[in-house]
């Protein structure tokens, strides 16, 4: 009677992936398809963790990112169109979400003053309270990025800058 092959004990699916890419002698760049598959593995562990922190506060990860645009730029002012490019969502999702938050005042929509066609938006006192709590709160749970040392945080940092210009990103 033949025994049945032991399957080895892989806790972690990217080492399983590792392993049975290599058992089984497949074509193709392994250490890229492991990279992209931890990369992405670990977004959606940071990305799960942040949407929960920020449903705690009326928000979701694009209403948290235009307000934190609107935050951070010089004026508190930004095109709807800019700030789609920025966040890297279509202007129809920039625009729902701009809707969504000026319903709380959390920001106000202007004309631009020389193109008829652009609409300013700007954060409000309001909005810049509620993107500070919910800051807080994501600093509070590390981002997501729970059980990292600021050394890991700089070096993801850096590797994935240098990896986003070499794409053309910035």
């Amino acid at each position: 009677m033949a025994r049945a092959k032991r399957m080895p004990d892989i806790t972690d699916p990217v080492d399983w992936a590792k392993h049975y890419w290599e058992q089984q002698g497949l074509d193709g760049d392994e250490q890229r398809f492991l990279a992209m598959t931890s990369l992405l593995r670990y977004q959606r562990i940071v990305a799960d963790s942040v949407d929960s922190e920020l449903k705690a506060h009326g928000l979701n990860m694009t209403d948290y990112l235009l307000l934190m645009t609107l935050q951070l730029s010089e004026t508190g002012t930004r095109l709807i169109s800019s700030l789609a490019r920025n966040l890297l969502v279509h202007a129809t999702t920039a625009t729902l979400a701009t809707d969504r938050l000026e319903a709380r005042d959390l920001l106000e929509r202007s004309p631009h003053p020389t193109d008829r066609r652009a609409t300013c938006v700007t954060i409000t006192k309001a909005g810049r309270t509620k993107v500070d709590e919910a800051t807080r709160a994501l600093t509070a749970i590390d981002f997501g990025m729970k059980g990292s040392t600021i050394q890991d945080v700089e070096q993801l940092r850096a590797a994935l800058t240098a990896m986003r210009h070499s794409a053309g990103d910035a």
